[in-house]
């Protein structure tokens, strides 16, 4: 068709071409089993369709077995003895290989662009496959961009040290248009759009403009999920910042810890809900499955407060100290209690004994009524951008969503360098949102904290992929 583009995803068997068609397509297709061979013929899929017609196709081929015996096969089809063997024997003698034969053959007529998929893991020196394979691709002319799977979450700097090893290892092979890392677990939704970038570039001029217009629309989908994300967020921290619970009169018989408790732990599971709202929002919208709230609800524990105060103490007390302990626990919650793992002990020890306050009374008038403070405000927005930044690196290839068992190091290090540098903007909303209002002034706070939320993801974004600052920085102004 003159109205599409076609990708042909191949690779060595079991390497995990499926798995990554499912991440591109955000919808299961095909087996994925660990086992070769899983995929016996030719799928071809809708990537993406833009309202004039145009289209992004996307085709999953069987593995590649022995690729030398296959070259030979392909090469000696144009004899009739060659013919016969090919279409004749292999298909009754040896199935998979002749399924191999056919999907090449349709990638030799159908496809634009090649995208193959190798295993990082491996020593590209070492790994013998390769060059068989690469013989093959050679053979059958097309432009060819090497995926790097099998990457994990790595670094930046680690990324483009990878990148650059595969590289020379394979310069001389004319081939090779180019290389990238495209981890079919832990992809992110801007490294998808570096590559239909690199398509572009991959592209004969004359079909280059087409994958311009999907380029541009996919992108705009996407940035629209962007701006849908960011409003999840925005409405769970302002619906926290607004949050309170009014102490009632002490009865006889009652104790100050136990009254506070009770607060403490309604606004915990308050938030508690919240979280998990917003989790399974960011996890539909980007085409995932699965559900953290049970999770986050197991996670609700019998928090405890600091030690009574002394009599003479109760007047200033409300107006001071009052939750030490939820600080621990409700970022436990936030993160589903694996960004550094003792934070509800943790919380609890530094409120109790370190004095720090993570709810408490905000207006002197009514000392009786508590709310989150901004510091700890900060950290429920901290823990939202880094479960915001899971979600978008969550291939579907792995199976429902679930939380990390611990966020990279250098997400948390990079959300705090950007949350720094907005740490008295975000003071100056939570102290807005805090204070009495309409609802037009709460939209309006929901409204400025989408922009700053978006400030800081794109920030982040343009730390790990520096190669998207041009379009993803003039899409965001």
């Amino acid at each position: 068709m003159t109205n599409s583009i076609t990708l042909s995803l191949i690779s060595h068997t079991n390497i995990g071409k499926t798995t990554l068609a499912r991440t591109l397509l955000r919808k299961d297709v095909g087996q994925v089993l660990d086992q070769a061979h899983v995929t016996l013929q030719n799928e071809q899929f809708l990537l993406l369709e833009t309202p004039d017609g145009l289209q992004l196709q996307l085709w999953d081929t069987p593995g590649f077995g022995n690729s030398h015996k296959l070259l030979k096969r392909l090469q000696g089809r144009s004899n009739p003895i060659g013919w016969m063997v090919s279409q004749v024997w292999d298909r009754l003698a040896d199935k998979p290989f002749w399924c191999s034969q056919q999907a090449i053959r349709n990638v030799h007529e159908e496809a634009d662009i090649v995208l193959y998929l190798v295993n990082a893991t491996e020593d590209p020196a070492m790994a013998g496959y390769l060059q068989p394979e690469l013989d093959l691709l050679t053979w059958l002319n097309k432009p060819v961009i090497m995926l790097l799977n099998q990457t994990g979450l790595t670094d930046p700097d680690q990324q483009r040290q990878l990148n650059a090893r595969w590289k020379h290892q394979w310069a001389s092979q004319a081939v090779i248009h180019d290389v990238m890392s495209l981890d079919a677990f832990t992809r992110c939704w801007v490294q998808e759009g570096l590559l239909w970038d690199r398509i572009v570039q991959a592209l004969p001029e004359d079909r280059q403009p087409i994958m311009v217009q999907l380029s541009s629309a996919w992108r705009e989908q996407q940035l629209a999920v962007l701006q849908q994300s960011m409003k999840y967020m925005a409405h769970m921290l302002v619906e926290t910042a607004k949050d309170t619970e009014t102490l009632p009169e002490k009865v006889a018989g009652q104790s100050t810890k136990s009254l506070l408790k009770r607060r403490i732990q309604a606004m915990d599971e308050r938030l508690a809900h919240r979280i998990a709202a917003m989790s399974t929002q960011l996890i539909e919208l980007h085409g995932l499955s699965g559900d953290t709230a049970h999770t986050i609800q197991s996670r609700l524990e019998d928090v405890t407060v600091p030690g009574e105060r002394k009599p003479w103490e109760e007047e200033s007390f409300w107006s001071g100290l009052v939750s030490g302990a939820a600080a621990g626990f409700a970022s436990d919650v936030a993160t589903g209690g694996l960004s550094h793992g003792f934070f509800t002990l943790g919380g609890a020890i530094l409120g109790a004994l370190g004095g720090t306050a993570y709810a408490k009374s905000q207006d002197e008038k009514d000392p009786n009524t508590i709310s989150w403070v901004p510091d700890f405000l900060n950290r429920q927005t901290r823990d939202a951008i880094l479960r915001y930044l899971a979600v978008t690196h969550c291939g579907r290839g792995r199976g429902d969503y679930s939380d990390p068992r611990e966020f990279p190091l250098f997400w948390q290090q990079e959300t705090e360098r950007v949350l720094t540098q907005k740490q008295e903007t975000l003071r100056i909303l939570w102290e807005q949102c805090q204070t009495p209002a309409d609802q037009k002034s709460n939209q309006k706070a929901t409204i400025q904290l989408v922009r700053y939320l978006t400030d800081m993801i794109t920030e982040i974004f343009l730390t790990f992929y520096p190669e998207a600052h041009g379009w993803f920085k003039k899409s965001h102004h």
